[in-house]
């Protein structure tokens, strides 16, 4: 990823989707991309914001993993980027992604943020 798609995806993004951290954010795929590439994997709705911390902890950490998951910032191999939505625990809004830095809102309403300290260290 070069700095101009790092940019659009953080304009896309603004922030981590996990805690709104704004320095300290790398992009995060998906669906892992292995060796190789496939259409699926290279397109920017596989990828999504995070912080760095995060981003290594859902690597990590089961609970991590399971909660990246549940939000959409983690999918299984078989799972279309396109299809499945990722939310944003800071403003509680769900959005479809593609693959031209765009998003569609579907849902937009407050959930209750779940926070580093719940998870291990």
């Amino acid at each position: 990823m070069n700095a101009k798609q790092f940019a659009k995806l953080v304009d896309r993004d603004s922030h981590c989707l996990h805690c709104g951290e704004v320095e300290a954010i790398s992009p995060n795929h998906r669906i892992n991309r292995q060796m190789g590439g496939s259409k699926k994997r290279d397109g920017t709705a596989n990828l999504v914001i995070l912080c760095s911390q995060f981003n290594g902890l859902i690597e990590s950490n089961a609970q991590a993993a399971a909660m990246a998951k549940r939000y959409g910032w983690k999918l299984e191999s078989w799972q279309d980027p396109l299809e499945i939505p990722v939310t944003d625990l800071c403003s509680g809004v769900a959005y479809l992604l593609d693959n031209d830095y765009g998003r569609t809102v579907l849902v937009a309403r407050r959930e209750q943020h779940e926070r580093n300290e719940d998870l291990p260290a």
